[in-house]
Parts: structure tokens; C-alpha cells; sequence
């Protein structure tokens, strides 16, 4: 651990070599390691950042696969409404003692035929299936776009995160200043016997403790950009500069949002699309109890030779066509006990729907909630901030003609920068808000967006 060394002489204090090191040294690293300073370095918005994720974050592209997965699912054919058309060759070799009908004791019967099959009435069970396919095809639409819209969501809080950190190490430099400042008139002052030894070194306990708040909030900008980059696909340590300004939407409503919400929040219409799929479920399980009626046709040719002789030299050909009909009189309960509880999923699923749409209307009450709080906090730290300067500035005034004590004075500076830490924070976590409200409301991802989910890639 080290030690600062000051040595006294009458009238006179003297601050060792080390508090002059540290000082300058974190000015220096001040000036120096903060990307935000670098000129020429590329500028990324919000929208740039968006849509970066939208190309190279791996959630989204696994979400856009699995929405391929989906659609490619609803097909008629998964559903039992095509027919099926089968190639079918056999080869049988008989040695009997006793001749077969065709004269043979040792004879090979080789045939091929094309065979069709399709199902004309199974109960609707089929259409209910293709209806149930298509409920999934659009349940994994709208899986998709919920995980793009926590991407996007993601995102955005990363990004104003990051320049929440950005600006508390500006607020931290201009602490380091002031602390700087004030070290230096301690300084001076104690050379010509103006201060003693202790409010020398009161000011380089503060200029050192502002120093690590600084450190600390440099840590944090760099955590907060690597979250950014990880979601941008991006290399780990990419560095860039943002905006930092933010405008709010002055047409939002709440009941306008919740409205919305109703009709466009993925996250409550996939508990809609459940339902339905319920319900298709039901229509899938009656139909067990209908009999079912199939066509069947198949057409070949086929050819006894005597020996071990599977060629086809002069082959006969014939056609067959025939209806089926099935009906299932027991099969052990199991049509009963697949409809019973059909119809308990179809029930869950209404009361799981009901729960969403309540817990949907608590989540925008709550969230407009905030953000209008948020908005109102906002405004308090505006004002709070003025008064914060106009009083930093009159203690700064006093304390430069030795009028005012330097508790008192690092008691304003304090002060000032905890009414800039808090406005910063306060503008940021409002935008967040109004972005989660813009999710709820179905307006995170554009129209555009909307469409690609669902399209061909």
C-alpha cells in the first residue's frame, strides 16, 4: 500500500511528488482512453444497430429457420389430403413336391404394379388436420417475430445503456476536473501559507476518489458496448461512437397502446393461435368416430416362368379398382379417452388465453405507468440540475475568494454531479420504457420487418 509523503515547514506545505504523479496521470489516461475521443471513428444510430440485428443476430436467423420449418409444414399432403401412389415388384420362388395349378413343381411368379390410394371421407379429420397445420404455420410466424422483437428490444436497452455509461464517464471527467482544479488552488495556496496541510490533502482525497468513480464508470461503458456487440454480431471489442440524443413520441396513448396490443402483441396472439389449434384438435378427435371410406386402384404385369427365372419375357397385364369402407366398433377406449381430452386442451387453452389477456392489460397499465413517471422524474432532474449549477457556480466563486470552507464546496460539486448522473439515467430509462410500450403495441418492428418474417429468405 502506498503512502503519500508531505513534509511541512514553517507557513509552508508541500505535497510530495506522488499526488503531482497521480493527478497528472489520470488526466492523462482521461484524455486518452475514452474511444468517444477518437476522431473519424464510426458513428452507429439506434436504426443502423437495429437492422445489423436483424441480418447477423444468430436469434433471429435461428427464428427466421424455424419460421421456414413451419411454413414448409403446411402442406396438404401432411394432412392426408392427397393420394398416395406406391411402386410395388415382388419375386416369389416355389419348389413343391406336388405341381401347382399352373403344372409346376419349380416355378418363379414375378410381378410389378403402380398402385393409388386416397382417402375420400375420414371423418373431416383431415381438414381439421390441414386447419391445425395452418394454425402452426402461423404460430411459428409469430414465434419468430416475438424473438426478432426481443432482439430489437434487447438492443435498444443496450444501446441507451451505452450511452447512459457514456455519459456518466463524461460526468466523471468533469468531476476529475473540478477535483484537478481544486487540488492545484490547494496547491498554490498552501506554497504562499494561504492553507494548511489538511485541506491539501482533503483535496487529493477527493481528486483520488474521483479518479476510481471514473475507473469504475469506464468499466462499466466498455461492458456496456461489449453487451451491444454481442448482440450485433459484431466483434467483442469493436469500438464506435452513438447517439446520444433521444426524442420522445408525443402521439403515444395508453388506450391506444393497449388496443393495439390486443390485435398486434406476438406474444398474446400466439396464445390466441393456440386456441384455435385447440379447437382444430377437437374437430381431429371426433372424427375417430366416423367410419372412413378409401378408393384404392393399381394396375401391373406379372409372370409364372418355370425354375429360378425372375425375368419378364411375356408378361400379362391387369388393372384393379375397389372402395373401402371402415368403421371402428372398439378400440379399447381410446377414440373416447383422445376426445375427452381434446376438449380438457381446448379448455386450458381458453383460460390460458383469458390469463394472457389480463396479464396484458396489467403489463401496458404498468409500463405506461412508469414511463409517465419516468417523464415526470425527467423533468424534476431538469430542474434540479439548474439549481445544481447555478449553485456550484456561486460556491465556486466564494470558495476562489477563500469565503466558503472546501466541505462545503465539495458538497456543490457533489451535488452537480449527481443532478447530471440522474438526468442522463432518467432520459435513457424513459426511452426504454416508451420502447417497450412501442413492443407492446406491435410498432417495434416495422411493417417491413413484419413482412420478411414470413417471406422466403
Amino acid at each position: 500500500m502506498m503512502r503519500m509523503i508531505m513534509k511541512k515547514t514553517p507557513g509552508r506545505t508541500f505535497v510530495g511528488p506522488l499526488a503531482v504523479f497521480l493527478v497528472s496521470l489520470t488526466a492523462l489516461s482521461v484524455v486518452c482512453a475514452l474511444p468517444e475521443n477518437v476522431y473519424g471513428q464510426e458513428r452507429l444510430s439506434l436504426r443502423e444497430a437495429v437492422f445489423e440485428a436483424l441480418e447477423r443476430n444468430p436469434d433471429i436467423l435461428v427464428a427466421r429457420g424455424e419460421e421456414r420449418i413451419s411454413r414448409n409444414n403446411v402442406n396438404i399432403g401432411n394432412a392426408g389430403l392427397l393420394p398416395r401412389i406406391d411402386l410395388v415388384g415382388s419375386v416369389n420362388y416355389q419348389d413343391n413336391e406336388e405341381p401347382a395349378q399352373t403344372g409346376l413343381t419349380e416355378y418363379t411368379s414375378t410381378s410389378a404394379a403402380i398402385k393409388a390410394s386416397y382417402t375420400l371421407f375420414d371423418g373431416f379429420g383431415n381438414i381439421y388436420t390441414f386447419r391445425k397445420l395452418k394454425s402452426a404455420g402461423r404460430k411459428g410466424m409469430l414465434q419468430a417475430r416475438n424473438t426478432i422483437e426481443n432482439v430489437i428490444l434487447s438492443v435498444g436497452e443496450a444501446y441507451y445503456g451505452l450511452a447512459d455509461a457514456v455519459e456518466q464517464v463524461a460526468v466523471a471527467e468533469e468531476a476529475i476536473a473540478i477535483s484537478g482544479d481544486r487540488l492545484k488552488r490547494a496547491r498554490l495556496r498552501s506554497e504562499y501559507g494561504q492553507a494548511n496541510a489538511l485541506e491539501v490533502l482533503s483535496a487529493t482525497v477527493d481528486a483520488n476518489a474521483d479518479s476510481v468513480s471514473w475507473k469504475d464508470a469506464v468499466l462499466g461503458m466498455e461492458n456496456a458496448r461489449r453487451t451491444l456487440n454481442l448482440l450485433l454480431d459484431r466483434p467483442i471489442g469493436s469500438n464506435y461512437q452513438i447517439e446520444k440524443e433521444v426524442r420522445y413520441d408525443a402521439t403515444l396513448k395508453k388506450d391506444d397502446v393497449l388496443a393495439e396490443a390486443k390485435t398486434s402483441y406476438s406474444s398474446y396472439l400466439i396464445t390466441l393461435e393456440a386456441v384455435k389449434q385447440a379447437e382444430y384438435g377437437v374437430g381431429i378427435a371426433r372424427s375417430d368416430f366416423f367410419p372412413q371410406l378409401g378408393v384404392e386402384a393399381s394396375y401391373g404385369y406379372s409372370e409364372t416362368l418355370e425354375g429360378f427365372d425372375a425375368g419378364m419375357n411375356d408378361p400379362s397385364g391387369s388393372f384393379s379398382a375397389g372402395l373401402t369402407l371402415t368403421y371402428n366398433l372398439f378400440n379399447g377406449f381410446q377414440s373416447s379417452i383422445n376426445s375427452q381430452n381434446a376438449r380438457i386442451e381446448l379448455q386450458n387453452s381458453r383460460l390460458l388465453e383469458r390469463k394472457a389477456a389480463a396479464e396484458l392489460e396489467k403489463q401496458v397499465a404498468d409500463t405506461w405507468q412508469a414511463y409517465r413517471n419516468s417523464l415526470d422524474i425527467l423533468e424534476f432532474q431538469k430542474k434540479n440540475l439548474e439549481t445544481a449549477e447555478l449553485n456550484f457556480r456561486r460556491s465556486k466563486e466564494l470558495y476562489v475568494l477563500g469565503q466558503l470552507t472546501t466541505t462545503a464546496f465539495r458538497e456543490a460539486q457533489l451535488n452537480l454531479i449527481d443532478a447530471r448522473k440522474s438526468i442522463a439515467s432518467a432520459g435513457y430509462d424513459a426511452k426504454i420504457l416508451e420502447q417497450r410500450l412501442l413492443r407492446l403495441a406491435g410498432r417495434l418492428v416495422g411493417e417491413g420487418d413484419k413482412a420478411e418474417v414470413g417471406s422466403e429468405n
